[in-house]
């Protein structure tokens, strides 16, 4: 499930951060003595007072908006609290601007509208990372002792299976040229035993890559979106990791499962089918003991360059983490994951929580 990148996804990448300040926040009725404790000279002053007033109140700190409200025949200042109030009041004050003339409302602060696949400083989990000539999924932070690394999938790297130092950059190395994180684990596969004739196995599909010293990441943390399976790759907020599920590789069918990813976003299924060995088209690999997630809806569920996706479930909002997505079927409505218990088997005892 690794994307191929071409140069029209390089340019997208590179203009994917939208500004959201055309979003202005709901005015809020001024109260009777606001819209009549004005006579028609002092409100024909009103657009030299906002021309005034505007970058002296917005230089101000926790301000996050001046508007004239030609509605409401006011000032109309928004803050991001109440204790911002006096201090714009104040400078109101000193350019002459009386109290009938403007209000002050608290509101929440206005920010970029970022997607997963937008440059993303601390990094975290579900983001868009580029290795090669191809886009994959961070699948989530974690440290392995004192080392400060990501996970993704092990067909994320330069190499499947063993380590040769793969690069990653983000989004991409056209918009960011910085290398954020190296390839420094990547079990070999293996033949024989379990593995059947012909086939090389291991029993999950994940690397892990050391960070950067000057590249910043968020551990225990999962963008979030604004819904699951509605195709929205905006961030919303996030998902906070407050544990991981270090001993299960057999999921009862029916258990809600989630996965982040750069491509269908925030996809939501339940398994339907649990420790099995997957053979992977086109290739040799088989892993063993993955499992099965489907929607029961039949929505699309997984997409090139998921691939390497945390997986996990939530409960009261939080997430525990349960494993790394790797690949689906061709329509998208089934996705493959190695548990979370398989991963640390191969890798070491890496902590992925807050």
């Amino acid at each position: 499930m690794g994307y191929k990148l071409s140069k029209w996804t390089s340019v997208l990448a590179a203009t994917a951060i939208v500004s959201a300040c055309s979003d202005a926040p709901e005015p809020v009725a001024p109260s009777v003595a606001v819209r009549t404790g004005m006579s028609a000279t002092a409100q024909s002053h009103l657009p030299d007072w906002f021309a005034q007033s505007s970058p002296v109140v917005l230089a101000l700190p926790g301000t996050v908006f001046a508007d004239h409200d030609e509605v409401n025949n006011r000032l109309l200042f928004g803050v991001e609290n109440a204790a911002a109030i006096p201090g714009v009041r104040t400078a109101l004050e000193h350019l002459g601007i009386p109290s009938s003339a403007y209000t002050i409302q608290v509101t929440e602060p206005i920010y970029f509208a970022a997607t997963l696949r937008d440059r993303w400083r601390p990094t975290q989990a579900g983001i868009q990372i580029h290795f090669g000539g191809y886009l994959c999924s961070l699948g989530f932070n974690a440290d392995d002792g004192t080392q400060r690394s990501f996970i993704t999938a092990s067909h994320c790297t330069n190499k499947q299976g063993g380590v040769e130092g793969t690069l990653y950059y983000q989004p991409t190395s056209s918009v960011d040229g910085t290398v954020i994180a190296t390839e420094v684990e990547d079990p070999a596969y293996f033949t024989g035993g379990s593995c059947s004739k012909g086939k090389k196995c291991r029993y999950s599909d994940a690397s892990r890559a050391l960070y950067s010293t000057n590249v910043a990441s968020t551990r225990g943390a999962i963008a979030q979106t604004s819904g699951p399976n509605n195709g929205s790759l905006t961030v919303t907020g996030s998902f906070a990791v407050t544990s991981q599920d270090n001993s299960t590789s057999d999921f009862p069918n029916g258990t809600s499962i989630n996965k982040v990813g750069r491509t269908t976003g925030w996809t939501q299924g339940v398994v339907t089918n649990s420790c099995v060995t997957t053979n992977v088209s086109g290739s040799r690999v088989q892993l063993i003991c993955q499992t099965f997630v489907q929607n029961p809806g039949g929505a699309v569920v997984v997409g090139g360059g998921d691939s390497g996706s945390n997986v996990f479930k939530l409960s009261g909002g939080n997430a525990q983490m349960v494993g790394v997505l790797w690949g689906g079927n061709g329509s998208g409505t089934l996705f493959v994951f190695s548990p979370l218990k398989q991963v640390r088997d191969e890798l070491g005892a890496i902590v992925a929580t807050q």
